[in-house]
């Protein structure tokens, strides 16, 4: 069928467009999918449910999709950015780690676009050229491409800022998923066959790295958080979002990304205060394999629950309540990376370290402390127990009981150096209303 004017995206018989009235203008801004459906002889459409053209196009490419089977020509057409694409709108968009699955794939496609401008690929480039040659040349491509961190200015315009080596494990991710994703069209049945090529393991990659933060180091952290130093200096207020990521770090042995999602919203069933427990996976979040456990609360985390309105890692401001008296309000904050990265180079922690340290720090003072290794592991993420979809049944008086009273004693000997960084300040406690 010859394409429908005014169409706005096409893919195979499906395309889109408005439903069109007297002059062929659009009667709403809604976005439909249309096509011909042959066996009755008429168009047919379906609702986007939206008006934004790029989500009503991923709505189309997901029908599209789910009901057209590659010919033989399409399968010999059938390109590598295709395939990266599709991959994303049927897999990967759709899982937990949705973000990070988007960042690798992002990699992979900017690198067969600088390939294509030096003309050393040509376009077309199918599934077949993907070798370990080609494998190889990306690695080299992207540990000489840094990370960029983006941010927006005063004007809402995207400026770049502080950079940082990208990693070979990072890299190596980016070369599994590309891997999956030509699975996937093999298996979609839309090439003849997934190209061979080797990925390293992360083992391969990732260097071992001894490298801890001693108790002393962590009380220096803590105390930075509270009082400032360099460019802080004079302005620790602004600290508090590190401060609490380090005590709840210290307190959960967390992942940086379920620090930061740590909340006391009772929809999200994280804070189960009577039973003095926390736990790091929401309601409604599906489980991955870096799986967040359910942790006992020590009395230092649970004050600095009971002092949050909702999100654990946070900032704070004053502001005024309609009778005019001074009200603090605080505000979840997406990261922590520039306050960490201003505390290491002032306390002299060693340049590549993120707050991840942190955690394997803590499971390094623990082990030392003779805390239960198998409590240890489940407390990491590393042990997943079974049967524990009734939520209170597993977790008796002795749920790791070695891990929180290590936990509890790393805070009596912190509190000793800085007891006033550990205190929540008063200004933050939650009323009985909140």
């Amino acid at each position: 069928m010859a394409p429908a004017r005014n169409e706005i995206y096409r893919r195979g018989e499906f395309w889109l467009d408005h439903v069109r009235g007297t002059g062929r203008k659009p009667v709403n801004d809604r976005l439909y999918v249309w096509w011909y459906d042959r066996a009755s002889g008429r168009l047919k459409r379906k609702s986007t449910g939206t008006s934004d053209v790029r989500l009503a196009s991923d709505f189309l490419d997901r029908q599209y999709l789910a009901s057209h089977r590659a010919t033989d020509d399409e399968q010999s057409s059938y390109t590598v950015s295709e395939a990266l694409a599709d991959y994303w709108t049927e897999h990967g968009s759709g899982r937990v780690s949705a973000e990070s699955i988007k960042a690798r794939l992002k990699l992979v496609t900017r690198f067969i676009d600088a390939e294509m401008d030096a003309g050393r690929l040509v376009d077309p480039f199918l599934p077949e050229q993907v070798d370990d040659r080609l494998v190889a040349r990306f690695r080299r491509w992207a540990l000489a491409d840094p990370i960029v961190a983006r941010r927006k200015d005063e004007h809402g315009a995207w400026t770049d800022g502080q950079s940082r080596p990208r990693s070979a494990s990072t890299v190596e991710e980016s070369v599994i998923q590309l891997k999956a994703a030509l699975n996937h069209a093999h298996a979609a049945r839309r090439i003849r066959a997934a190209p061979a090529f080797e990925h390293l393991t992360r083992d391969a990659v990732t260097p071992e790295r001894s490298y801890r933060l001693s108790m002393e180091a962590l009380g220096e952290l803590l105390d930075y958080s509270f009082k400032g130093a360099g460019r802080y200096a004079g302005h620790a207020d602004r600290l508090l979002p590190l401060r609490r990521y380090l005590i709840a770090a210290i307190a959960t042995l967390a992942r940086p990304d379920a620090i930061l999602d740590m909340s006391v919203d009772p929809a999200r069933e994280q804070w189960m205060r009577e039973e003095g427990l926390f736990a790091l996976n929401p309601a409604g979040r599906l489980q991955t394999k870096k799986h967040r456990p359910t942790l006992p609360v020590v009395p230092t985390l649970s004050a600095w629950l009971e002092g949050t309105q909702e999100w654990m890692v946070c900032r704070e401001r004053t502001i005024r309540d309609p009778e005019g008296e001074p009200k603090t309000e605080q505000l979840r904050v997406a990261a922590v990376r520039s306050a960490w990265d201003g505390a290491r180079r002032q306390l002299g922690i060693r340049e590549g370290y993120g707050p991840k340290i942190i955690r394997h720090s803590m499971a390094t003072i623990l082990t030392n402390r003779g805390v239960d290794l198998v409590q240890l592991e489940v407390a990491l993420g590393h042990r997943v127990l079974h049967r524990t979809t009734r939520r209170y049944a597993t977790f008796g008086p002795t749920y790791l009981d070695t891990v929180a009273a290590g936990i509890a004693d790393v805070f009596s000997e912190l509190e000793a150096r800085c007891a006033d960084a550990l205190a929540p300040p008063p200004r933050c406690r939650r009323n009985s209303s909140s």
